[in-house]
């Protein structure tokens, strides 16, 4: 090493970072060998070579720090580490050896070349030669480590290896890690320590106490080995399992990230939730329409018959009151209950038929039915208000003891009236509304009209409804 102090300033930079290079690569090639697959003898032995070349590199780095010490210090010292290159040497040689003898390798042999250009005696032998002897062993390791590098990265991207299934691992969507007995993690992705800062806010380098101190503790148990951890933004779902290598048990911990899926299923219960809710209302609703509808077919039924008891009775009570026996004319009439047909849904072709019928009835017991004005053109506006005087004229005769009824049919304000008054003695005071009233009310709102009742100082009916519009039908 003594003629590397003759060499310029620029010779010895360009040594030094060729040593610092060689090193670098056979650093990588020794990180790169261990993902390969095969963990068999060879690829001890390889381990072992790769290992020493990198140690070969080391001592000839640290050859020329020792030239840049002793030019920065102001003297010149034989070169060092002269037992540590023999050992080096040796080891190189009998790796190449047995690997010389199992596969017939010979890349161990040149880094034994490159060892061996290196050793302290050839200092002597080669004398001025030696730094070229140095610098070939550099160059050799250097391609060597080159080429070992390609080759050994080109063998773990085509084939199953440590650093593929590494690769597998960290491309997939959740979070993997194994672990053996004691705990110590085997291999674990990227996801996995992602999801311990999270969890934790470190590394964990124990899967086992990991599972035990983090995950367990802080989860809902969702079954056997199972458990659901929480996060402000996300839900993880963890589960472990033991499987067997061989004669060891590893255990095997996932975590999945089921946030989507826990926002669904939270969904699906509201969803779940407001249907039944909705189903509720709709039952009471239809139980209620029901109920509506016996409640207005008992009214339907009570109308008629209340109906069909005043054309029967009032003209018995007519005939009882003045003391006369109707004609067999009015008699028939009366016992065929012609009055309740008279104004039945298509019983007759008009509405002023029906009216015409029904003061007819009235005049053969002795009651004078006075109208004045024509009915509404439309024909479910004008059967209401004949309706409404019919019932009208029966509780004049039945309550107010009338045989003249007058009914004043208008048209103004673009809404039908009709105003029914009588000659009745009897005097009311307070109006109570029973059945008939009640009845004749909904058959005017029924249409959009009112119906107003006076009692001072003569009994008063007055009923408005609204016109149709003009595209309505006519009767």
């Amino acid at each position: 090493m003594l003629n590397f102090y003759n060499f310029p300033e620029a010779a010895r930079v360009t040594f030094s970072m060729l040593t610092v290079i060689n090193a670098g690569f056979a650093a990588l090639v020794l990180i790169l060998h261990q993902y390969r697959f095969n963990r068999g003898l060879a690829y001890w032995l390889n381990s072992a070579a790769a290992f020493l070349a990198l140690c070969q590199t080391v001592l000839n780095a640290a050859l020329i720090a020792q030239v840049y010490q002793n030019i920065s210090d102001g003297f010149i010292v034989a070169s060092e580490y002269i037992i540590a290159r023999y050992v080096v040497f040796a080891a190189v040689a009998a790796v190449f050896i047995v690997l010389l003898v199992k596969e017939k390798s010979l890349l161990p042999g040149i880094v034994t070349v490159a060892s061996f250009l290196t050793l302290p005696f050839m200092e002597t032998w080669t004398g001025r030669a030696f730094p070229a002897a140095f610098s070939a062993a550099l160059a050799i390791l250097l391609v060597s480590s080159i080429w070992l590098t390609v080759k050994i990265r080109r063998e773990l991207l085509t084939s199953i290896s440590s650093l593929s299934v590494k690769q597998a691992m960290d491309s997939l969507g959740a979070a993997v890690l194994f672990y053996g007995k004691d705990g110590h993690i085997l291999m674990q992705n990227n996801k996995m320590q992602e999801l311990m800062l999270k969890t934790a806010g470190h590394v964990f380098y124990n899967g086992k106490v990991y599972l035990e101190t983090i995950v367990i503790p802080n989860s809902e148990n969702t079954g056997t080995d199972n458990y659901l951890y929480r996060l402000q933004d996300s839900v993880w779902l963890f589960a472990s399992s033991e499987i067997k290598a061989g004669r060891k048990t590893i255990t095997r911990v996932t975590a999945a990230d089921v946030t989507e899926q826990i926002k669904a299923a939270v969904m699906l219960k509201d969803k779940h939730n407001e249907l039944k809710s909705r189903q509720q209302r709709l039952k009471a609703f239809v139980e209620n329409i029901e109920e509506t509808c016996r409640s207005e077919e008992l009214l339907r039924v009570k109308t008629e018959i209340h109906d069909a008891q005043n054309q029967k009775l009032i003209p018995l009570l007519q005939y009882l009151r003045y003391g006369e026996l109707p004609d067999s004319t009015s008699f028939d009439s009366l016992k065929s209950g012609i009055l309740r047909g008279a104004y039945a849904d298509g019983g007759m072709a008009t509405t002023q038929a029906m009216l015409d019928i029904i003061v007819g009835q009235h005049e053969n017991i002795g009651i004078k039915i006075h109208i004045n004005g024509n009915l509404p053109p439309e024909r479910d506006k004008a059967l209401a208000l004949v309706q409404i005087l019919q019932e009208a004229a029966a509780n004049s005769v039945k309550h107010g003891y009338a045989n003249e009824v007058n009914a004043l049919i208008m048209d103004n304000d673009g809404k039908y009236a009709m105003r029914v008054t009588d000659n009745g003695t009897r005097l009311v005071v307070n109006v109570k509304e029973g059945s008939g009233i009640a009845g004749m009310r909904r058959c005017a709102e029924a249409l959009g009209g009112e119906l107003y009742i006076d009692a001072s100082p003569r009994f008063t009916l007055t009923v408005t409804i609204p016109r149709a519009n003009e595209g309505e039908a006519n009767e």
